[in-house]
């Protein structure tokens, strides 16, 4: 499962990467600028998810339990999808020139959707794994 996660981490720059033309219909962007937003954010989250697992480490030596532990488990997940959100809503201002309110609305809605793109390529993984072995 390591290998494939790491031979198809594309899959899930591309289902981002068509969902921003959707969510900036006035910005009149290339598509390359859309997968280009996609692997910047992606690569921030792979980044992010080596901080948690240190973070989990650490909190398992401090006896906290690590990601066995639900709170510690829900915790890191909270504070992923907070940075992610954070990482949008900074990022979409000088690509997409978003702004106001909306653009509060749009980087929530965006980490949903990254969330949810994330846990379906975990799915997606199991099964390749399932059927390739």
């Amino acid at each position: 499962m390591v290998f494939n996660a790491k031979s198809l981490i594309l899959l899930m720059t591309l289902p981002f990467a068509l969902l921003l033309p959707m969510a900036f219909l006035r910005a009149r962007r290339p598509f390359m600028v859309h997968v280009a937003f996609s692997l910047h954010l992606y690569t921030f989250l792979l980044l992010l998810f080596c901080v948690a697992l240190l973070a989990a480490k650490l909190s398992a030596l401090l006896g906290l339990g690590g990601l066995d532990s639900p709170m510690v488990d829900d915790v890191l997940s909270v504070a992923n999808l907070a940075a992610c959100a954070l990482y949008i809503y900074l990022a979409i201002a000088p690509v997409y020139g978003a702004a106001g309110p909306l653009r509060t609305t749009k980087a929530i809605l965006l980490a949903i959707a990254v969330a949810a793109i994330v846990i379906g390529y975990r799915f997606v993984l199991f099964f390749i794994t399932l059927y390739a072995t």
